[in-house]
């Protein structure tokens, strides 16, 4: 017999992990909640053209791509943040910002199939339009205590500034498509093949010393050991500014669950400001992740600066504890059927009640 498949990066889940990842969005939400994000949702099918015109490196490749009866492309959405910024720019007035949506919704990227990633998974965030970077701490302190509601589990907020690489390769003179091999390079931290590019960049000594230990500007000392390596003004005061914002959390409490690295460079024309990953214990990747992108909203026809993560519930599932229902199981005939449903009727206000049909002449509940 042919075997019935999914496509790649799908997935079923079954009754227990429908209920841990209930669970999981219940906890989320309701630190959302506390912070005054109000909930929104948005169509599961963009237009094509909306990324098209707002990402300039669009890997089309990524999209999972369709037409409409008209001809026009449609598009799966990718992420919440684009289709939240087009309710900003087409749904709200001048007058209403600071605006503050949270989200939980499928979001779906072609992957490879051997790159171990799914296409489509949930993602439960926030985004914050219209506060300049004054409100990164508060952003911070929600995705922190985010992190604290998924349950009994050794967790670090990993902190680290676009804007700190993207001033480095301009000051350095780097063009943008070697920046751009520069970025993976270092964000991959391919430290042999990163020596050998940066070489080959007509740089100084102190500007090629600082792209080849930028990888490792990472852990627990990682801001003392940037500003020893900075070569400009304008980079020691993106580290100060990190400094600062350590000294916030820390006095907030959240001291011990922070990190930085300013090897992290994804998404360069994307992020303006921090960006930031939440890690777990016992799962090989980031399961929360976001920064700031002031320039999104610009490119929709309104300029406002913005905030925002993510959450993504499936990957937190790997160890998620699976609840437990109990459910009573009451059989009975079948010609006393209406009788049965009388009796679960009363049952279900204890515990939730399943319906057996049997060959017996009596109703009985197993519990």
């Amino acid at each position: 017999m042919k075997q019935i498949q999914i496509p790649g990066g799908m997935r079923d889940l079954l009754a227990g992990e429908c209920a841990a990842k209930e669970e999981l969005r219940k906890r989320i939400s309701a630190v959302y909640t506390a912070y005054g994000y109000q909930p929104v949702e948005t169509p599961l099918i963009e237009f094509y053209s909306t990324y098209q015109n707002t990402f300039t490196s669009l890997k089309e490749e990524t999209l999972y791509k369709f037409v409409d009866e008209s001809g026009q492309i449609l598009t799966l959405r990718t992420d919440m943040t684009l289709p939240i910024a087009r309710v900003c720019v087409t749904r709200f007035g001048q007058d209403e910002v600071p605006l503050r949506f949270s989200y939980c919704s499928n979001v779906y990227k072609v992957r490879q199939n051997f790159a171990g990633k799914r296409n489509v998974v949930t993602d439960c965030g926030v985004e914050l339009i219209g506060l300049d970077s004054t409100s990164d701490p508060e952003v911070l302190c929600c995705a922190l205590d985010v992190m604290e509601a998924l349950g009994d589990y050794e967790y670090t907020l990993e902190i680290g500034n676009s804007d700190f690489f993207r001033k480095a390769f301009t000051l350095s003179g780097i063009s943008e498509n070697d920046a751009a091999v520069l970025a993976d390079l270092v964000d991959r931290k391919e430290m042999p093949a990163l020596q050998t590019f940066v070489r080959s960049l007509d740089l100084s000594e102190e500007q090629t010393a600082f792209f080849t230990k930028l990888p490792l500007l990472c852990g627990r000392n990682a801001l003392e050991k940037a500003k020893q390596v900075c070569f400009a003004d304008e980079l020691r005061q993106e580290v100060d500014s990190l400094m600062k914002l350590r000294e916030i959390l820390t006095q907030l409490g959240y001291g011990e669950k922070v990190t930085f690295d300013l090897g992290k460079v994804p998404h360069l024309d994307y992020y303006t400001g921090i960006i930031f990953e939440g890690y777990i214990s016992g799962i090989g990747t980031s399961v929360l992740s976001g920064g700031r992108y002031d320039s999104l909203l610009s490119k929709l026809g309104r300029d406002m600066p913005a905030i925002g993560f993510g959450v993504k519930l499936d990957y937190l599932l790997e160890t998620a504890p699976q609840p437990q229902t109990k459910i009573w199981k009451l059989f009975y005939p079948a010609e006393k059927a209406a009788e049965a449903m009388i009796e679960a009727r009363k049952l279900r206000q204890e515990a939730p009640v399943e319906m057996i049909p049997w060959d017996k002449d009596i109703m009985e509940v197993v519990k």
